[in-house]
């Protein structure tokens, strides 16, 4: 999520770009990621933006 802000920041705080860097994190998660992932809870709320992008990343890993 760190990295994805951070190509945001560098494309003008362009959102997309995040939002590209979270769905290819995602695509390349191991199923014992996304297995490890499910036995702890959601992703809490808050963190600005990198907040957004890390639910984003756990939301797309659960479903």
């Amino acid at each position: 999520a760190h990295a994805a802000r951070t190509a945001e920041l560098a494309a003008g705080d362009d959102r997309t770009v995040g939002a590209a860097h979270i769905e290819r994190a995602a695509r390349r998660a191991a199923p014992a990621v996304v297995d490890v992932l499910a036995r702890y809870p959601a992703a809490p709320a808050g963190g600005g933006r990198v907040g957004e992008l890390i639910r984003g990343l756990d939301a797309h890993l659960r479903s």
